[in-house]
């Protein structure tokens, strides 16, 4: 597996410690002034959440890559995913009539269990061919109309050698933590602050379509060798999983991001 950057490594402690900084501040600010207090309560309710969720991206990560840096990783970026989580699912949850766990709440109730669950692997499968899509129309555009040579490099080699073991280094990456990012925190704080979901769809794609030439991603050296290619795929794609973040909620938009990761590994495999 090749090394992360020292960029990225450097990038992802910055990121980190900027989560757990903003959970301090809130409970700080909570502390002090009224309606900061109720600002923190609504977050500190969602612990429960936030702490399954983190749990989940730091067992999945260490399946995937079975080793110290994994171990590390998962306590690192399990903290963001955690301080993320907070602040994520107390935004959702104060948009309108939008919950963002159906799955969860059809299991607590025990209603429809099985329904939901059904549509969100149905919903999930289907995302896989929409990305495909969205990664052919992002090549058109970065070669018809920026005239962007694309090559294809061997970025396979970041995943364990195992594509069954693959899935759950995708279900950290791509589908926890990108999701949690980009659809559980961007979209809901554009779409609060807006009341507009087609704007917070749009914004929170681009968004994720630049993040992928960041050093925050380990894949960004081998994006910046398609970078047009790559951003307007990506962004596509983010808009596709921002309506489906908004039509059936986080659980599907994870699980549908890592599904359209990895069944064309899957299937090259």
């Amino acid at each position: 597996m090749r090394e992360t950057p020292d960029i990225t490594t450097i990038s992802i402690l910055v990121f980190v410690a900027f989560w757990v900084l903003a959970v301090g501040v809130a409970y700080a600010a909570g502390r002090r002034w009224a309606r900061a207090h109720t600002w923190w309560r609504q977050m500190a309710a969602q612990w429960r959440a936030a702490l399954a969720l983190a749990l989940t991206f730091a067992t999945s990560l260490v399946i995937g890559h079975f080793d110290a840096g994994s171990l590390a990783g998962g306590v690192l970026w399990g903290a963001a995913i955690f301080c993320q989580a907070l602040f994520g699912f107390a935004l959702a949850r104060g948009i309108g009539k939008f919950e963002p766990l159906p799955v969860v709440r059809a299991t607590r109730r025990r209603e429809h269990i099985w329904r939901q669950a059904g549509l969100m692997l149905l919903v999930a499968l289907l995302v896989v061919p929409g990305t495909i899509v969205a990664s052919v129309v992002g090549t058109v555009i970065s070669q018809g109309f920026f005239h962007e040579a694309y090559r294809t490099v061997a970025s396979t080699s970041l995943f364990p050698s195992n594509r069954w073991l693959t899935f759950f280094s995708l279900l950290a990456g791509a589908g926890i933590a990108e999701e949690t990012l980009f659809r559980l925190v961007a979209l809901s704080l554009i779409w609060r602050l807006s009341g507009s979901r087609w704007l917070a769809i749009l914004l929170s794609a681009a968004l994720f379509g630049a993040y992928h030439l960041s050093p925050i991603d380990s894949f960004y050296l081998t994006f910046w060798q398609f970078p047009l290619r790559q951003f307007f795929s990506s962004m596509l794609a983010g808009v596709l999983l921002g309506y489906v973040y908004v039509k059936r909620g986080y659980e599907t938009a994870v699980l549908g991001h890592t599904l359209s990761d990895w069944i064309p590994l899957l299937l090259a495999a």
